[in-house]
């Protein structure tokens, strides 16, 4: 992908107007080419380079969390209740993003990898459970501006093709997933889980350094530091009906979302559910989070070209089958195998897609403080099925666990269906 420098901007507004949508559902009839104006490839690069170290941190404690819950000796129900709290801690902050002003988005996200890398090491010297969580908690306070940030910077610079940056942004995400799992398998099964953390430490020191070094800065403009009237079109856009139903089964959708529960419970299914070795574990994880790059792919492009509403509508349907069918594949290799892999495909395309229809519906000017606001409710509120989950799964075991974040999808899809119609979408 080269860098198109004299080429002429499809879109000279590039504060972040939506585009417009004849077909009414989030497609257009044309489109663009992705890389319009100078610095859009590395900008493009640099974050879903970043996004993929940021989730260094989070796939690599989802291997540890079973060696953590041996070692001091827990359930799964009171990890579930610290996750929930570090998750809607970090999630609620997330609306904190439009209070960030202009703050260049290379500086905030530079800083939040540094402070990952310190919550790192503070785990892997946590001689008890106790520091081990606060560590954990501290994780969630500093890596919060990644989605609300990224987002709206990606979603400013390519307005015309949303649903496909905000797909590489995810898929950047799931990319740093899936290289992690095999290799802090391997750490652990060679020295122990405290080390893999302190490899995981030194990776988000490097991801700051990118981030601080490479990322382009937004488009110059007037410095608008938490502005009276973007707040009040925020507001003003939490109350359309359409957008309550987007963020409604943001919430409800967090069931089974892929960069939440599933990243969370799937280890947790293969080896304490299951049973199986340790580098199995890690193959069968590193499965799903190599199909878990290509699944937002594959949905960010077919949503420009199809339709966001309609694609997203279809992933919820079908990613409810996947997640049945992986819950109750006992301990088949193959089936695992097959079913991890549709689960990849599908269950992280949501997240990407149902971005895309939320930023079809935002106004000129207000994706920061409309993203953090989406995140905060999204993430924060949907933190609370991380506790659900686990005491589903103490009470009735991974398979029921896997079958409830089903029956999210289908709810999330039908609220979709229903609250959200091609007409909204038209006049946005």
């Amino acid at each position: 992908m080269g860098e198109r420098a004299g080429a002429a901007p499809a879109h000279p507004d590039r504060t972040g107007a939506a585009p417009e949508h004849p077909d009414g559902d989030g497609s257009t009839r044309h489109r663009p080419g992705l890389l319009q104006h100078p610095g859009d490839t590395r900008a493009l690069a640099v974050m879903t380079a970043g996004h993929a170290v940021q989730h260094f941190y989070v796939a690599g404690l989802a291997v540890v969390y079973p060696f953590v819950v041996s070692s001091f000796h827990l359930s799964y129900a009171l990890l579930g209740v610290v996750l929930t709290g570090a998750g809607v801690v970090g999630g609620l902050l997330q609306g904190a993003a439009g209070f960030l002003g202009r703050a260049r988005a290379r500086l905030v996200l530079s800083a939040q990898n540094a402070g990952m890398a310190v919550s790192a090491l503070l785990g892997a010297a946590a001689p008890g459970f106790a520091l081990f969580a606060w560590a954990r908690v501290l994780g969630a306070v500093v890596s919060w501006p990644q989605h609300p940030v990224g987002s709206a910077y990606l979603s400013e610079r390519f307005p015309a093709r949303r649903a496909t940056v905000l797909s590489w942004h995810t898929a950047g995400g799931s990319l740093g997933t899936v290289t992690v799992p095999l290799l802090v398998s391997a750490v652990i099964a060679a020295a122990g889980w405290r080390w893999a953390l302190v490899a995981l430490s030194v990776a988000l020191g490097a991801g700051a350094l990118l981030m601080g070094a490479g990322l382009p800065s937004e488009a110059p403009g007037p410095a608008k530091p938490a502005a009276q009237g973007e707040a009040v079109s925020v507001r003003q856009l939490l109350s359309r009906r359409p957008v309550i139903a987007v963020l409604t089964a943001s919430t409800i959708a967090a069931g089974g979302r892929g960069l939440g529960t599933l990243s969370t419970y799937i280890p947790a299914d293969l080896r304490s559910g299951l049973h199986l070795p340790v580098i199995t574990v890690g193959v069968l994880f590193t499965l799903v989070m190599a199909a878990s790059v290509a699944g937002p792919l594959v949905g960010g492009h077919l949503a420009d070209r199809f339709g966001r509403r309609r694609t997203l509508i279809v992933t919820y349907a079908a990613g409810a089958v996947a997640l049945v069918a992986f819950g109750y594949a006992g301990r088949n290799l193959a089936l695992l195998a097959g079913f991890g892999i549709t689960v990849g495909l599908l269950a992280y395309a949501e997240s990407p897609l149902l971005q895309a229809v939320f930023s079809d519906l935002t106004d000129q000017g207000a994706a920061r403080a409309a993203f953090g606001a989406f995140f905060a409710i999204a993430y924060g509120v949907g933190s609370l099925w991380t506790a659900a989950v686990g005491w589903v799964i103490d009470a009735a075991g991974f398979p029921a666990a896997f079958a409830l974040m089903a029956g999210s999808f289908v709810v999330a899809g039908l609220v979709i269906a229903l609250g959200t119609p091609r007409a909204a979408l038209e006049r946005h």
